[in-house]
């Protein structure tokens, strides 16, 4: 007798097919999904059973049966949970919920096999009862009857290849996806002819030794790790291993994060925290929600616990190193100091176990956490161009600055300071004395020469002011407030047109009264010393004003339209003086 599936099952074929399961491979997964589960209700039903498994049968190209020795369906279960697209056969009556030990949630898996046959066939009897063959068809009908002679208890799904699904019908592919999506399941699945199940994986890794997990890494990964960190936690367990060469965070796949021993995603950007990217992760989940497609994790307060535990379960190990095999540790820091840097922002025990390692770019080259305990005094700055432009200036008078531009660095300085008291600050803008002394006497006086710098820079709000420092070899040093530095992008961005430059334009006009940059010219310097004694005032404008523009350069800022005109001309005025 023939029957309809209680859905539009075309509309359903095409969500599956196009917008839920990202390949068709997945079919593989369903079967697996659904095995496992049989396999665990009949254990539910006869606590005293241990002889689940899945055999695999394949005829190259064509068919492919898929059976387990699991509680098997009823007719009546048959008509409730094959038919109606929804309904899970893992639902309890009693009230609606599914226990935590299945794998399947919607009871739409089966549905998948559309999209590598036109059929499913389901051979299926329960323990004790009646055999029964359901053949659910891409049209949308089904047909039920009897199975004679009967199967034995459990259940067979059978499929023929359509056109295009071939190659899924081969047994090396099965072979692969079954060690791909079900590597850790707890049901041997075995590929019919051969006597040794295709998965298998231990389901506690905090007993077995490093060299075994690093062998597992391998085999798993195809590569070989630094280090392997055992997890085990009340929601998480398997391996974290540490690369053996340095990454980027964008790195966000190469994982194999499984739900309860099925695999869920390659990706790790729901469970592990954006630090871990210098680690590829082989672990299997309990207690979490799937999303619908089973691609990735529903984001809950138990999520949220299992990424406290992965981040403490990682903490812990690495402290532990810290204590045991530091020179292991270092070799992990060197590789991986943007990863281990961003930890120790986040958390202050991480922050405590990894600061002597760190490395930090100061003017005395690179210094360790350690090493800056020891250093005394010295200053920050978050700019890496304003720290190249300053370098010189603390080095020529032995005093220490640190460059803090790079991620994470302001950070765990500003916390190095305050958590071990060091006399460590922020250089700031204002804090310009602190490696500037006041100018000495100059013959004839600087009045002409500051009158002439101001008119120079009056156009670019920048006030020039005469100090001393060293090196001598480095003329002019320029400084400018957060405030100059957000009108400036201001103007770049106005300069370069766009829908929103006349809105641009206006902040500008409103701003009441313009905040100045400074020039510092050196005294010490030999040029300015000569434009001290210079009498031509034209020549001096000109002259300051391409002091201003490599000033601009020097400190990494970007120069805008005006200032690219200003030297321009400038080169252009020096060449008319000559004659040239």
């Amino acid at each position: 007798m023939s029957y309809r599936f209680q859905v539009n099952l075309g509309g359903i074929l095409d969500v599956l097919s196009n917008h839920l399961y990202k390949s068709p491979d997945v079919f593989l997964r369903e079967l697996l999904q659904n095995g496992v589960d049989a396999v665990t209700l009949r254990q539910k039903q006869r606590p005293s059973w241990r002889g689940g498994e899945i055999t695999i049968s394949v005829v190259p190209g064509r068919r492919l049966s898929f059976r387990d020795n699991g509680a098997g369906l009823s007719e009546e279960d048959i008509h409730r949970f094959l038919a109606v697209i929804g309904q899970s056969s893992k639902t309890e009556l009693v009230d609606g919920r599914i226990p935590e030990d299945f794998i399947g949630r919607f009871g739409i898996g089966l549905l998948s096999c559309f999209m590598v046959s036109d059929a499913i066939e389901v051979h299926t009897r329960p323990q004790g009862g009646a055999a029964h063959v359901w053949i659910g068809r891409a049209d949308g009908t089904y047909t039920l009857s009897p199975l004679d002679p009967p199967c034995p208890p459990g259940t067979t799904v059978i499929l023929d290849a359509k056109p295009g699904s071939e190659h899924y019908f081969q047994p090396e592919e099965i072979a692969r996806l079954v060690r791909y999506y079900g590597l850790a399941l707890p049901v041997p699945v075995y590929l019919e002819g051969n006597p040794e199940p295709l998965n298998h994986v231990p389901e506690d890794f905090s007993s077995i030794t490093r060299g075994q997990l690093l062998a597992f890494g391998s085999w798993i990964f195809d590569e070989d790790f630094l280090d392997a960190i055992p997890i085990q936690t009340p929601h998480i367990s398997g391996v974290a291993y540490v690369l053996a060469y340095r990454t980027g965070e964008s790195v966000k796949t190469g994982h194999r994060i499984y739900l309860k021993q099925m695999l869920l995603t390659e990706r790790g950007d729901t469970l592990l925290p954006p630090w871990s990217f210098f680690l590829r992760c082989f672990l299997n989940t309990r207690n979490l929600r799937p999303t619908a497609s089973r691609e990735d994790f529903y984001e809950d307060p138990e999520l949220d616990a299992a990424r406290l535990e992965f981040a403490e379960a990682v903490g812990s190990y690495l402290a532990e190193l810290s204590r045991d095999n530091p020179d292991r540790l270092g070799e992990i820091v060197d590789i991986h100091v943007q990863a281990i840097k961003a930890m120790a922002v986040w958390d202050q025990e991480l922050f405590r176990l990894f600061i002597d390692y760190l490395p930090f770019e100061t003017s005395e080259g690179t210094m360790s956490g350690r090493a800056l305990k020891k250093a005394g005094a010295g200053a920050w700055v978050d700019s890496v161009p304003r720290f190249r432009q300053l370098r010189p200036i603390f080095m020529a008078q032995g005093k220490l600055l640190i460059c803090t531009g790079y991620a994470s660095d302001s950070q765990l300085i500003a916390q190095l300071a305050d958590t071990f008291g060091l006399p460590l600050e922020p250089l700031g803008e204002d804090q310009m004395d602190l490696i500037l002394d006041l100018p000495g006497p100059v013959p004839g006086g600087t009045a002409r020469f500051l009158e002439a710098a101001e008119s120079a820079l009056r156009d670019f709000d920048c006030r020039p002011e005469l100090r001393r420092f060293l090196p001598a070899g480095l003329p002019t040093l320029y400084a400018m407030s957060e405030e100059v530095r957000f009108l400036r992008q201001v103007e770049s961005a106005r300069d370069g047109g766009g829908m929103f430059s006349d809105v641009l334009g206006s902040l500008l006009e409103a701003a009441e009264e313009r905040p100045l940059s400074t020039l510092y010219l050196n005294q010490n310097s030999p040029l300015v010393q000569r434009l001290l004694r210079c009498r031509d005032a034209a020549l001096l404008e000109r002259m300051v004003q391409i002091l201003y523009v490599q000033a601009l350069l020097a400190g990494g800022h970007p120069l805008r339209g005006a200032e690219l005109n200003l030297l321009n001309q400038a080169l252009l005025d020096l060449l008319d003086s000559t004659g040239a």
